[in-house]
């Protein structure tokens, strides 16, 4: 264990050697020191540390095995190298997810990283901040700034008012026809060829109703496409260099676009949602450009990618089924009863994390104030003791009521965009017939559920 004699150690060692070098050591002590911390913490609570293999590709391939038997074995643990707390199954993970003793940052606490020097929990694991390995990202970091998945408290109040304000029921509705006009014609497209499922029909589809929206010109669609495909990559457990300059570079490009479309859209207003945003107030407030600017790239990045892959894993598993289309079509008469339970079975979005605000008990363990959790998504919406024959599809499943929505002050603000633009696919998927041309490979993500493409012919 690291002791006052280690650290002792490094101010002599500063002495002789490159400042750098004894930095560096410094470091490894404190990380040394942390670690130990939480191991000794973990051991009191009877918490077992294991490691979710999110670097293996079978795994990746298919995570359900695996998260079943933590599911059941080990429904809690402490994964080292993440640095986070797992939840498995469905009930805690509803509840971290409607309470608001978890948080997805602590920053609107006062005092809450003083409060917690000197205690057990190490400050590396706990607040929504910069990491010393991206710390230089500036135009990623201020792209997340006001999103709403990282605020909380009353700036998240105000801002999610503001911008459901703006995201009118009505003007979601009125997409529709567009999205059936856009569907059909990508598909017609394809017709009577071998064709790749995201890259010619769902990547555009989406990506165009989004644009539709917010009023950007559809010449411009496909730079919002390469924009997300970047900066979401920043997302998941293991980012590479590579991958972390590109989505630096695309957030400047994403972050200079929607502020010369947002300053056009204050001279010349239109009929799309940054007219409305740059427009709507409560008690005289409005949202800054900024708050603007993230909102758009939030709405771009969560629906098109969880569209896209809900698509993609959809279509997928329908391939895999031993029914025809038109057979499924007649197990229901409700688009949006398949929509649930495709996003059920294989959920485009994995994992959330949240920070304990405070000392609870959840799942039979108590989590100290200041840790970071993790709800396992993908495994609450295959728990058995909710779903009954969880690694099935049935589309007339009475229990709909997955995880991948989100739930609380964080439930999916364009849950209504997204169940509608996804029944219109399903729609048209389903009054067609498909043939998998050869069997997928996944992206390599954890997070972000998808393939790298599906090969199919129509």
């Amino acid at each position: 264990m690291v002791t006052l004699q280690t650290l002792k150690l490094f101010l002599r060692i500063s002495y002789t050697i490159d400042l750098r070098l004894s930095y560096l050591f410094f470091i490894y002590c404190i990380n040394l020191f942390s670690s130990q911390k939480v191991k000794e913490y973990n051991e009191s609570m009877s918490i077992p540390e294991l490691h979710l293999p999110t670097e293996e590709s079978n795994f990746i391939k298919n995570p359900y095995k695996t998260m079943g038997e933590f599911r059941e074995e080990t429904p809690v643990f402490w994964d080292e190298i993440n640095g986070l707390y797992f939840f498995t199954r469905y009930a805690d993970v509803r509840s971290i997810q409607s309470t608001k003793t978890f948080g997805t940052t602590f920053n609107h606490i006062e005092g809450f990283e003083k409060e917690l020097e000197g205690t057990d929990i190490p400050l590396t694991f706990v607040g929504y901040k910069r990491s010393d390995k991206y710390a230089t990202y500036d135009n990623f970091w201020k792209s997340e700034e006001f999103s709403l998945l990282n605020l909380e408290g009353q700036l998240h109040k105000e801002l999610r008012g503001l911008v459901a304000k703006a995201f009118l029921p009505r003007s979601v509705q009125q997409l529709v026809p567009y999205m059936e006009k856009k569907s059909e014609e990508l598909f017609d497209s394809c017709k009577n060829s071998e064709f790749d499922m995201l890259k010619d029909y769902a990547q555009p589809y989406s990506v165009s109703i989004i644009g539709k929206l917010l009023g950007v010109p559809e010449s411009d669609h496909l730079k919002f496409l390469d924009w997300s495909h970047k900066i979401v990559k920043m997302y998941d457990f293991e980012v590479t260099e590579e991958n972390a300059n590109n989505a630096e570079e695309a957030a400047k490009q994403f972050i200079e676009y929607t502020q010369d479309l947002l300053d056009k859209r204050r001279k010349q207003p239109e009929d799309d949602m940054i007219t409305r945003l740059s427009q709507v107030s409560e008690d005289n407030n409005y949202l800054t450009d900024d708050q603007i600017i993230c909102t758009v790239i939030l709405l771009l990045n969560a629906g098109h990618e969880a569209t896209v892959n809900t698509l993609g894993n959809g279509l997928h598993a329908l391939l895999t089924l031993d029914q025809s289309f038109d057979e499924i079509r007649n197990e229901t008469e409700d688009i949006n009863d398949i929509v649930e339970e495709l996003i059920r079975y294989d959920s485009p979005l994995q994992f959330f994390q949240r920070y304990a605000l405070d000392d609870v008990e959840i799942g039979g363990h108590n989590i100290s104030k200041g840790s970071k959790v993790a709800m396992l998504l993908g495994s609450a919406n295959r728990d058995p003791r909710v779903f009954e024959n969880p690694d099935q599809i049935n589309f007339k499943r009475e229990m709909k009521d997955h995880s991948s929505w989100g739930g609380g002050i964080h439930f999916c603000i364009g849950t209504h965009l997204a169940k509608l633009e996804l029944g219109v696919s399903f729609n048209h998927i389903l009054e067609k017939q498909f043939t998998l041309v050869e069997e997928p490979s996944r992206t390599g993500a954890f997070g972000i559920r998808g393939f790298k493409n599906l090969l199919v012919s129509a």
